[in-house]
């Protein structure tokens, strides 16, 4: 298939797409499990499908910043986009990949990262993301779904291996940890009508390109005026470029000098300060 990003796709091209990135998905863990074993670590024992099983994972691959760190020169091969994973070319829309290493560490991290999410979470299925509306940032993107939620696995994987290669700050230790295991949580219950002390009104996730900022259902149902207002604030922040409502429940915050938990905890504060949804 061409690279065509997911949100420009025809329904027909997205459900072949779909099909395409669950058929490369027990190669990837393959070639993962056997990177493992290459590095003298037993892929079973290291991985038994736990969420805290994705901090010992992460703490090898960023083990191997080295390897991945800084643009190759202009003479240096790379990876050409029509071997990189089906999602990545049709989701990535600029980076230069310098090895297979690169490859196989960031598809085995989305492919196991989807396994221990439908072990935590048995009933999510696979689909296309927000088909009705095209102007969703998931819309065509093969994601988890359940009660409500939809999931596309690569994102945060993709947006810390590509910290890494880059040299910057990537996620800390236990972060994919603890992503998998609010997903699952979402995955296995239903949206709430108002938001409890522990809910956290927004979630962000480091992208390739920015920082994708999702918007607890509660608040993005019920207030599109108070997130139309935070992002405003925030793109008078220092640092901030620019902030893009994308969806109903999604920003797009271009912030290269800040940190996900910098943001996060800065949308989180003014969230609690000013929304009304959250008891």
């Amino acid at each position: 298939m061409p690279f065509t990003h997911y949100r420009r796709m025809t329904a027909q091209q997205a459900a072949a797409a779909l099909e395409e990135f669950l058929a490369e998905r027990p190669a990837a863990w393959a070639g993962l499990c056997a990177e493992l074993t290459a590095h003298g670590m037993d892929p079973d024992t290291l991985l038994d499908g736990s969420p805290a099983s994705l901090t010992r994972l992460w703490r090898w691959i960023a083990g191997r910043r080295a390897e991945l760190e800084g643009n190759p020169a202009a003479n240096t091969p790379v990876v050409p986009r029509e071997n990189w994973p089906s999602w990545a070319r049709h989701a990535v829309t600029g980076a230069k990949v310098p090895s297979s290493t690169m490859v196989v560490l960031v598809d085995g991290l989305v492919s196991y990262l989807a396994i221990v999410v439908i072990t935590g979470a048995p009933n999510a299925k696979w689909g296309l993301g927000s088909q009705e509306d095209p102007n969703h940032h998931l819309h065509h993107h093969p994601v988890l779904t359940g009660r409500g939620h939809q999931i596309f696995v690569p994102t945060l994987p993709m947006g810390g291996v590509l910290r890494l290669k880059r040299g910057e700050k990537s996620l800390h230790e236990t972060e994919l940890e603890q992503y998998a295991a609010g997903v699952i949580a979402d995955l296995r219950t239903s949206p709430k009508a108002v938001l409890d002390p522990e809910d956290s009104p927004v979630v962000v996730v480091a992208e390739p390109e920015a920082f994708d900022v999702g918007v607890h259902a509660v608040i993005a149902d019920r207030s599109s005026a108070l997130v139309d207002r935070m992002a405003h604030e925030l793109a008078g922040q220092h640092g901030v470029v620019s902030v893009l409502r994308r969806a109903p429940d999604a920003l797009q915050v271009d912030a290269p000098s800040w940190h996900t938990d910098e943001l996060e905890r800065w949308l989180n504060e003014w969230m609690k300060a000013n929304g009304p949804f959250i008891r």
